[in-house]
């Protein structure tokens, strides 16, 4: 479940989400912020997320296009403010399940000592 409550002022159009960002959530945030976002000419956006316990996949990618955007992202939990630090320094906005695994070279396997680390 979650709720989405818009303050509009002169200053800014605010999204406050309370509770998950997830599932068919997403879809309703986007379309909330997409017919909002119509009216906001020069105001900033920003979207409150002080009171969201979870966001799954989708709502990331959503925040981290929102981000792109040029909207402003505040949480308070610890949880939140570490998917928002991750949204703000990648480049590309890649979720971390979207990440290619990296393999250390730290330590041989059986099959691959003595061979160059560089051909693994």
């Amino acid at each position: 479940m979650l709720k989405i409550t818009l303050h509009d002022s002169s200053e800014e159009l605010l999204l406050k989400l309370e509770g998950k960002l997830a599932g068919l959530w997403v879809g309703e945030l986007r379309q909330c912020w997409q017919t909002a976002a119509s009216t906001t000419q020069d105001r900033k956006t920003v979207v409150d997320l002080r009171d969201v316990d979870f966001v799954d996949p989708e709502g990331q990618s959503l925040l981290a296009e929102m981000h792109r955007q040029g909207v402003r992202l505040v949480a308070v939990t610890p949880l939140i403010q570490a998917l928002i630090r991750e949204i703000a320094v990648q480049p590309g906005c890649v979720t971390v399940e979207e990440k290619p695994a990296r393999r250390s070279h730290a330590f041989a396997s059986p099959h691959t000592a003595g061979r160059d680390p560089r051909s693994i």
